[in-house]
């Protein structure tokens, strides 16, 4: 199995066990939504996103609004921005589409190498159910980084509450 891709199913189907310990609400002025960091990791929130990094700078996440009518459209939205961002990076098949916590949710993965280092991408694009607004929640994980850090990415993504 690809590591992208079991990585994706580990964060399906992980239930966080030990709560995160820094809680955002997003927007801050009038939020849709919360998501949790674990403790140690630094976290610097912003008007138009929230980024986060483990303590040893192996993972860092980024969560960025999108202005999108339809998921599809948030879906076409994300994998523009992260390939622009991300020169040379390879979409593992189609978006998976479901539910989490109350919230349409679409799961893409992705690989790509950056400065020799061999990268996994996970982005997950969300619909809080009373927001007119997607937002696209994506990290980036050296492949030797996940069995480190699997379990915090799959924590803090199964955090994300609407409001």
């Amino acid at each position: 199995m690809k590591p992208s891709l079991l990585l994706a199913a580990i964060l399906v189907t992980l239930t966080a066990i030990v709560s995160a310990d820094q809680t955002i609400n997003y927007p801050e002025d009038k939020p849709i939504f919360s998501i949790s960091f674990p403790d140690g990791w630094k976290v610097e929130t912003g008007d138009d996103s929230v980024s986060a990094s483990s303590a040893d700078e192996l993972v860092n996440m980024e969560l960025i609004a999108l202005e999108a009518d339809a998921l599809g459209e948030a879906l076409d939205l994300a994998k523009e921005s992260l390939s622009e961002e991300l020169k040379g990076i390879k979409w593992d098949g189609e978006a998976e589409k479901g539910e989490l916590n109350g919230m349409s949710v679409a799961f893409l993965n992705a690989n790509v190498t950056l400065e020799g280092v061999k990268m996994a991408v996970n982005c997950c694009v969300f619909a809080p159910k009373k927001a007119d607004t997607f937002f696209m929640l994506f990290n980036i994980v050296p492949l030797e980084a996940l069995e480190k850090h699997g379990e915090d990415v799959g924590k803090v993504i199964n955090s994300v509450k609407g409001k």
